[in-house]
C-alpha cells in the first residue's frame, strides 16, 4: 500500500440543516481520550486505560458572522453541526477524499470577533459533543452516542461485551 500526502481543500458547515454559513477556517474534531486510573504493580505504577471516553469537545473557527451563527449560543435546544470536508492527495495521481463529521450537542463557548482594522472577521465556537459520527468516503469509521451508549470504531461496537454483562 502506498501512502501519499493529503491536504484539506475546502469545507462546508451546516447548523441544524442550514448551510453556507461562512468559510470554515479551522475545525478541531473531538479528541477521543479514554479515562485512565493509576494502578500499582510490584515494581512501580502505571496507568490503566478504561473503556469509557472523557467528555468530547469540538472547536471551529468561521470567517463570517450572521444571525444563524449566533443562534446556536442558545442552550435551550441541542444543535446538530454537520461539517463536510474535502481532502486531496498529492502525487502522481490526485484523489479526492470526502470527510463528514456530524456532531450533536450544545455550544459551550462562542467567541465573537475582536475588532482589528483590516483583519479578517473570525467567529469561533466550542461545542460539548453528545453524538459524533466521522465518515470517510461515506463509510462510518467512528460512531459515538453517549445517550444510547454506542461507541463503534470501524463498525465494531466497543461496549458490546460490557452491555452483555449488564443485562
Amino acid at each position: 500500500m502506498q501512502f501519499t500526502p493529503q491536504a484539506f481543500t475546502g469545507a462546508n458547515v451546516f447548523i441544524d440543516g442550514l448551510g453556507a454559513l461562512g468559510i470554515l477556517k479551522t475545525f478541531e474534531p473531538p479528541k477521543l481520550e479514554y479515562s485512565t486510573i493509576e494502578a500499582t504493580a510490584s515494581i512501580g505504577k502505571y496507568e490503566k486505560v478504561l473503556p469509557s471516553l472523557k467528555p468530547l469537545n469540538a472547536k471551529m473557527v468561521l470567517t463570517n458572522i450572521n444571525p444563524v451563527l449566533i443562534a446556536p449560543l442558545s442552550t435551550l435546544l441541542p444543535k446538530v453541526l454537520y461539517i463536510k470536508q474535502n481532502m486531496t492527495s498529492t502525487g502522481i495521481t490526485q484523489e479526492d477524499t470526502q470527510i463528514i463529521a456530524t456532531m450533536g450537542g450544545v455550544i459551550k463557548v462562542g467567541e465573537l470577533p475582536t475588532f482589528e482594522m483590516e483583519k479578517e472577521v473570525e467567529f469561533s465556537l466550542e461545542m460539548s459533543v453528545y453524538t459524533f459520527s466521522y465518515q470517510v468516503n461515506k463509510v462510518p469509521l467512528i460512531v459515538y452516542d453517549v445517550v444510547n451508549s454506542v461507541y463503534a470504531i470501524n463498525g465494531i461496537d466497543q461496549f458490546a461485551s460490557i452491555r452483555e454483562n449488564i443485562t
